[in-house]
């Protein structure tokens, strides 16, 4: 019995200094507008939904990232560094943000720079064996 007592103690008392609201202060929103529709909306990295986006989406206040790819499927030379098809913006707290997305432009870009690692990844391998062989020349 004693703890019984002791456990729902606990539990009221949890509940009583938990957190009450979602966001500490007030969240700004992102509207997210498209050219084509049911293409998926990231934020950060996490789906929020596919276009069209009826609703704003809450964020916090600061800087966030808008995309249609999802982090994983990028190119992993790409996944970390901002290219054209991230819509960086910030957000103030109570306010509104739009973005617009126009996926065939975007995904053009992502072509691009794709292309522009593999050439610069082609570059650095050639002068990698051109060091390689002046040093296998040098050591003979």
């Amino acid at each position: 019995m004693n703890m019984k007592s002791l456990i729902m103690t606990l539990i009221l008392v949890s509940i009583g200094f938990g957190q009450g609201e979602i966001f500490d202060t007030n969240p700004g929103y992102i509207i997210v507008k498209s050219d084509t529709a049911s293409i998926p909306i990231y934020v950060d990295g996490t789906l929020v939904g596919h276009t069209p986006i009826n609703n704003p989406i809450p964020v916090l206040q600061g800087v966030h990232t808008v995309s249609h790819h999802p982090p994983s499927l990028r190119d992993p030379f790409i996944q970390y560094g901002l290219i054209e098809e991230m819509k960086q913006v910030y957000v103030f707290t109570s306010d509104t943000v739009t973005v617009y997305l126009n996926t065939i432009v975007l995904d053009a870009e992502l072509k691009r720079a794709k292309l522009d690692y593999r050439y610069t990844n082609y570059i650095g391998m050639g002068l990698f064996f051109i060091l390689f062989w002046q040093l296998w020349i040098i050591s003979s």
